[in-house]
């Protein structure tokens, strides 16, 4: 009798390696591919009993392979199993309208594989069978020898699915870290565009209600209070420039060109600053006074400038090191002191798939509502380190060297919820493009820079 085949399409190494060896042990001839690609390809010339699909894969993923394969007459009749992380009934009633004959975890103990395999009819009982036990009856020494030979060769097997699970429990944590981060996006902005609308209906009630009262609207004290706020606001601002100038013109630094001027007069030689000559009467001051002005220059001109950068990229890559080099070379021509604090903003944009099933930007046209999906699909979460190539975190590397002359660089991730601009509202009249507008403005790097504090 032929051996019943089965097809593994799952992008995790570990994973296919675990499943495989379970298969392997109830008879079945087994394949893997690595992606969804890969196995419509594969169906194209093959046709398996049987195949264990996972869900989360990069470009098509496992519900878009079921409706692919489904879609298809000479390859619709095979039974699909979603191998997957992903639980409950909502996923399992979803798997089957798509045409997934059920779920199986991938922790699935191998009395529950074969309970699901005999379900289908590809295995021809429930009972496990052991591979070490042989028909050949053996005795005395012989038997001793092959007792300790199986024993060696079951803890072998023991331990390498031990690893396997090991690799397998860490894979799936990152899964579900990836689908915690989208789903928490998701909901929060849903939750964020809720309370705005609610907002607005509130405001819009209090104002009519003290209209028809012949009163003071509560909204004017709102105004009030928001001018209050704006006021308190800028007044920060300039306190913080006040603060960095007397930082800029602090008595070190009079001080170390004091010293200069010093050494100067006894060489009778005089002191060269910016290509120009100081006078050695009021020198220091005017000197300092200068550079005062273009270090706060430099910050103003560093802290307005932004740099956008395309929705299908890293925020942080080689493209962007020409931008950087450029802030970097004026703080040193300006002999700015500090930390420099590159920010990364992630735009949620409105995306759909392609043929291939990656996802690129949605028709310009249509409403955003229809979008296959809103966020960011190179930069899932916020953390600063998932922002940067490789490329460029090497090239900061050997940017360190920068602190030897007072200039350290840092990297940290604004929160996407925090918006630079904000989204419309997701209706059917707000437009994909109208969407994606606002992304891009809000998929942006900007700078921050600390001034080194003078003691």
């Amino acid at each position: 009798m032929a051996l019943k085949k089965a097809l593994i399409v799952d992008d995790s190494k570990s994973a296919r390696a675990v499943l495989k060896r379970m298969l392997d042990e109830l008879a079945l001839d087994v394949d893997t591919v690595e992606s969804a690609a890969d196995a419509i390809n594969y169906l194209k010339d093959k046709h398996p009993d049987v195949i264990f699909m996972d869900h989360m894969m990069p470009g098509m993923d496992g519900f878009e392979a079921v409706r692919h394969i489904k879609n298809d007459p000479q390859t619709a009749a095979i039974p699909i199993i979603m191998y997957t992380s992903k639980a409950g009934d909502v996923y399992l009633s979803q798997a089957r309208e798509l045409g997934a004959v059920g779920i199986i975890s991938k922790t699935i103990s191998p009395v529950g594989l074969k309970e699901s395999l005999f379900e289908l009819g590809l295995v021809d009982d429930r009972r496990i069978s052991s591979a070490s036990v042989k028909d050949t009856p053996v005795s005395g020494d012989s038997a001793a020898q092959a007792s300790e030979e199986t024993l060696s060769r079951e803890q072998g097997k023991y331990h390498a699915d031990i690893e396997d699970l090991r690799r397998l429990m860490d894979e799936q944590t990152i899964e579900l870290h990836k689908s915690m981060w989208l789903g928490i996006e998701s909901v929060s902005h849903e939750i964020f565009n809720r309370l705005n609308k609610e907002r607005e209906e509130v405001l819009e009630k209090i104002l009519s209600a003290s209209v028809e009262k012949n009163k003071t609207p509560l909204s004017i004290y709102i105004i009030s209070v928001l001018l209050l706020l704006s006021m308190f606001f800028n007044a920060s601002l300039f306190s913080d420039v006040y603060q960095l100038e007397k930082r800029l013109a602090s008595s070190e630094e009079k001080r170390q060109f004091a010293e200069e001027l010093v050494q100067a007069a006894d060489s009778h030689q005089p002191v060269l600053r910016d290509n120009r000559v100081v006078a050695e009467e009021g020198g220091a001051e005017a000197f300092i006074q200068n550079r005062q002005y273009s270090v706060t220059e430099f910050i103003r001109w560093a802290q307005g400038k932004v740099i956008e950068y395309p929705y299908d990229e890293l925020a942080l890559n080689e493209n962007r090191i020409n931008e950087i080099e450029e802030v970097l070379a004026k703080a040193l021509e300006s002999g700015f002191v500090g930390s420099i604090e590159l920010q990364t903003h992630v735009g949620r944009f409105c995306l759909s798939r392609d043929e291939d099933g990656n996802f690129v930007l949605a028709e310009g046209g249509m409403p955003v509502t229809e979008c296959e999906y809103i966020g960011n699909q190179q930069q899932p979460d916020d953390t600063p380190s998932t922002h940067q190539s490789l490329g460029f975190a090497n090239y900061l590397s050997e940017k360190a060297s920068l602190i030897d002359q007072g200039i350290s660089i840092e990297v940290a991730s604004t929160p996407r919820a925090t918006e630079i601009s904000g989204y419309p509202e997701q209706t059917a009249q707000t437009t994909v493009n109208d969407w994606n507008r606002v992304a891009q403005l809000n998929n942006r790097i900007t700078f921050k820079l600390i001034p080194a504090a003078v003691e």
